[in-house]
C-alpha cells in the first residue's frame, strides 16, 4: 500500500514509489532509520531553541519524555 501526502504531485508519487520498490528490504529499513534520526534530531533542536540554556543531558531527557504521553513517562526521565 502506498500512501501519497496531499501536496505530492502524482508523477513526483509515482517516481518516488518506483525508487522504493527498486529498494531493498535492507535499503528500506536504513531509510527508515536515518528518517528516525533525522525527524529525532529536528525535535531536540526545537527543544534547544526554546532553552538555549539548557545542557545537552537535559535537552535529551525532554526529548525522552516528549515520547511519552503526558504523565506516563517513567520515574527518572
Amino acid at each position: 500500500m502506498t500512501v501519497v501526502p496531499f501536496d505530492t504531485k502524482p508523477e513526483i508519487a509515482a517516481m518516488q514509489a518506483k525508487v522504493l520498490d527498486a529498494m531493498s528490504g535492507e535499503q528500506r529499513v536504513l531509510l527508515a532509520f536515518e528518517m528516525s534520526h533525522y525527524t529525532h534530531e529536528l525535535a531536540k533542536q526545537g527543544i534547544r531553541d526554546e532553552h538555549p540554556d539548557w545542557p545537552e543531558e537535559k535537552v535529551a531527557r525532554e526529548f525522552l519524555r516528549s515520547l511519552f504521553p503526558p504523565g506516563e513517562a517513567p520515574q527518572g526521565l
